[in-house]
């Protein structure tokens, strides 16, 4: 069993990520937070396989909640981010240890993403990552 923690401050939002990934019945929601101050902390507490993580949420964003996991406990995270991405951003997010980074769909069709989600949960979710120093 594959066990997610969904980093997102949009409940909505989280309610229709949690309903694409528990649709496959290998993988399990441990966790759902808001901010990336608590998904550091469920990630020490939940120990999950794979975090899917949103870039601007509140008390902490996405990219230093990453910054922070990867040095502390890494953990592969997948960014999903409403944010229209710059080149910069993509290969920062990266460079800080994400392993993937997906646009959310402008229209709330996450079906155009669910595909490409469960198959990057599905590798990603296996890597052992080293710890990152900033």
């Amino acid at each position: 069993m594959t066990k997610i923690l969904i980093a997102e401050d949009s409940t909505l939002i989280q309610k229709l990520i949690r309903g694409i990934v528990e649709k496959d019945k290998n993988f399990e929601v441990v966790g759902v937070c808001g901010d990336g101050e608590e998904a550091c902390k469920k990630v020490l507490e939940l120990k999950p396989d794979i975090v899917l993580m949103d870039i601007r949420m509140p008390k902490m964003s996405g990219m230093d909640a990453i910054k922070k996991i990867m040095s502390e406990n890494p953990t592969p995270i997948i960014v999903i981010s409403s944010a229209e991405p710059s080149p910069d951003v993509r290969a920062q997010v990266l460079k800080y240890g994400a392993v993937s980074f997906m646009e959310k769909p402008k229209a709330l069709d996450y079906s155009v993403i669910a595909s490409k989600l469960i198959s990057d949960i599905r590798v990603f979710s296996r890597l052992k990552l080293p710890k990152k120093t900033f």
